[in-house]
């Protein structure tokens, strides 16, 4: 049963909040991250060199049970054509950007180049309509949005106990959100970065109360089952 009304369901209808949404931060480029490029100028010709080998790089990278793309290397390198070793690590997908349309300038007649993590993603498990990773081939999505691609909440949907799990560092943060409430639009969760998993609870209470009226639906049918019973016995052994 979806029940999509209860998102926000604290909220005072037709009412105004004022809220400051946490800005989506420009993740830095670091050691382990796969990065896909494209590249797109006026130099045709040289731009499906230019591609062929990102392809290439990318099948290679796949092999070896990767994302497709550049992988940042132990030294936070990666290889581009013509411009040999390009430092990565700790610039963001932006500045990656501008450094290579820069450098390819001597290349390419006004080169375009598309920057994007290959192997970001959050994971969505629970009472939800699909279990599922979703990439994230941005800095950043809302926990709404991602909740929303992992289709309609169920009955049994506990939206006031959402938990996310965060990597920092060398531990696992353990944080709960409320989805009824707008004090997320305020929360450091409201944007999920990379490998956060949202675990969507089920509400026990609710399930307890199902499981009791089942049992409670369950006795009255075998009542019903054994009066039925004995008027057959009766009708076919004792009337006669």
């Amino acid at each position: 049963i979806s029940r999509p009304g209860n998102y926000f369901k604290n909220i005072t209808r037709d009412t105004t909040i004022n809220v400051t949404i946490p800005a989506a931060i420009e993740l830095k480029i670091k050691r382990g991250d796969v990065i896909s490029i494209a590249i797109s100028s006026l130099s045709k010709g040289e731009d499906e060199i230019y591609n062929a080998l990102i392809n290439t790089v990318s099948q290679n990278n796949a092999g070896q049970g990767s994302s497709p793309g550049f992988l940042v290397d132990s030294d936070g390198n990666i290889f581009i054509h013509k411009l040999g070793t390009v430092k990565a690590e700790g610039i963001t997908r932006k500045e990656l950007k501008l450094f290579l349309e820069k450098e390819l300038q001597a290349y390419l007649r006004d080169p375009i180049v598309t920057v994007n993590f290959a192997n970001h993603h959050v994971t969505v498990i629970g009472e939800i309509g699909k279990s599922q990773i979703l990439p994230l081939s941005q800095d950043q999505v809302s926990i709404i949005d991602v909740l929303a691609q992992s289709g309609s909440i169920t009955a049994l949907t506990e939206l006031d106990n959402v938990m996310v799990i965060r990597e920092k560092e060398n531990a696992k943060e353990f944080k709960h959100v409320n989805l009824e409430d707008h004090s997320i639009f305020n929360s450091p969760y409201y944007y999920l970065q990379p490998n956060d998993v949202v675990v969507v609870s089920q509400n026990e209470k609710i399930v307890k109360e199902q499981l009791k009226r089942e049992k409670g639906q369950q006795l009255t049918q075998y009542v019903f089952q054994g009066i039925s019973l004995a008027l057959i016995i009766y009708q076919v052994f004792i009337r006669k």
